[in-house]
């Protein structure tokens, strides 16, 4: 054995107990410095376990972590849960195993999934709006760019009172992850599937906000920009583009309101041939004939023309039959078109007629000469029907009469009744009539009697 060893041993024999310790001390203390600087450059490394979770759900998961012996810690910042890198993995299928975390819906739709008695009709239908809601919110939370999603649905009740039912309507709060935005396509997407989840939603009811409570530059313009609105403003287009070259571009507006059929519906019809042979009624041949009508159709559509020009009534007519053509006014669908003039507007002078290629029709008989030169505004309603002759005959027959017996009255009055010249066409007929018998509503009951006497 070495000399300083012997010499050592020797020291620590002969030393005290005091001595003794602070030798030890003397020789664990380097090694505890070694250990402790290793220790402060090589920390353990720690992983986020859960990045967000509400107040219960994270007293679940914390509560778990000190039953399973995995040590954590939480996130001064924002309060996430950490755990060591090693036991990520361990951490995460160990409290999957438990069910863990629950989020705030899921705690929800198990508190309203246990069986209740006694529950009213709109109960249950609050539940399962709930419950679709819920569905819905993680449907959308799925897409890549989305971290939280939330769906309120508004879904009015149906009456049989109404004809139509109330359309439901919806909203979308979405929350993108970190860096992350959404496109217009996903915002379509979004509204896409929360329409097609619901009944009697249209897409562009569906609207998406971000956490801001701002709607979505995409949502906005989906909504803005409407098919309605397009096909409304591609109708009133056309007839401006008809009517601008005859009658002047500044001089003509044009109003187009569309109805369309947010449905698709399917349409039977069932047919069966029959014939009687001997007294006895047997079918030859059944016939099913099923159409279906696309979701989107114009189901009605009403149009108004203003002329702001002191129009004649050809010109009137001419322009009510050219916008009918770009309009593709069809009267069995309902579709209304009317031509107005401004009451004040005046003009030197009218556009001419256009050339009948051009109209799709005859040009009318000029008007006659010495007619005035303002006309009181009128609406015009063109129908798809041709002109019954044998009911303007009747009324003209029906006007001269009650104007007859009008002016033999204002005759027994006044010795020298002012001469009146003969109306120009039809309408002012009808009003001379109109108000001879506004004034005289005795004489034309007296006249009408003799007439239906007679």
């Amino acid at each position: 054995m070495p000399g300083w060893l012997t010499a050592l041993r020797d020291l620590i024999a002969d030393a005290s107990p005091l001595r003794r310790a602070m030798l030890a001390l003397l020789v664990a203390l380097p090694f505890a410095a070694l250990g402790a600087a290793w220790f402060w450059f090589n920390p353990a490394e720690y992983r986020v376990l859960f990045p967000k979770l509400s107040d219960r759900a994270g007293g679940e998961v914390l509560a778990a972590l000190d039953q399973l012996d995995i040590p954590y810690r939480l996130s001064p910042d924002d309060g996430r849960i950490e755990v060591p890198a090693e036991s990520v993995h361990i951490a995460r299928y160990r409290l999957a195993a438990q069910g863990l975390p629950r989020s705030d819906e899921t705690v929800r739709a198990a508190a309203e999934d246990a069986p209740r008695f006694g529950a009213s009709s709109q109960q249950e239908q609050q539940r399962l709006q709930r419950a679709l809601e819920a569905e819905l919110a993680r449907s959308v939370q799925t897409l890549e760019p989305v971290e939280f999603a939330r769906v309120h649905l508004a879904l009015p009740r149906v009456s049989p009172f109404l004809r139509d039912a109330p359309p439901a309507t919806a909203a979308v709060l979405v929350r993108p992850r970190p860096g992350a935005t959404l496109s217009a396509e996903q915002v379509a997407t979004i509204q896409t599937l929360v329409a097609a989840s619901v009944p009697r939603l249209a897409r562009h009811d569906v609207q998406v906000f971000d956490p801001r409570g701002v709607q979505h530059p995409a949502a906005a313009a989906e909504t803005a920009e409407s098919p309605r609105l397009a096909l409304e403003r591609e109708l009133a287009q056309r007839v401006r583009a008809v009517l601008a070259p005859w009658l002047g571009a500044e001089r003509v507006t044009v109003q187009v309101t569309a109805t369309l059929d947010d449905s698709e519906t399917h349409r039977t019809i069932e047919r069966v041939r029959s014939v009687t042979v001997g007294g006895q009624t047997r079918p030859l041949e059944k016939i099913v004939q099923t159409t279906v009508l696309p979701e989107g159709r114009l189901a009605r559509l009403d149009a108004i023309v203003v002329l702001d020009f002191d129009a004649t009534r050809e010109v009137r007519l001419r322009a009510a039959q050219l916008a009918r053509q770009a309009l593709g006014y069809t009267a069995a669908r309902g579709d209304t078109l009317n031509v107005y003039v401004l009451p004040g507007a005046r003009q030197s002078q009218a556009p001419a007629d256009p050339a009948p290629e051009a109209a799709g029709a005859a040009n009318p008989q000029a008007a006659p000469a010495g007619k005035p030169a303002s006309i009181p505004p009128v609406r015009v309603q063109e129908t798809s029907r041709p002109p019954d002759y044998r009911l303007y005959g009747a009324l003209g027959g029906l006007a001269a009469i009650l104007a007859g017996g009008a002016a033999l009255a204002r005759l027994r009055r006044r010795p020298a009744p002012p001469a009146v010249e003969p109306p120009d066409d039809f309408d002012a007929l009808l009003d001379a009539a109109r108000d001879q018998t506004l004034d005289n509503p005795r004489v034309t009951a007296d006249v009408i009697k003799l007439w239906m006497r007679a």
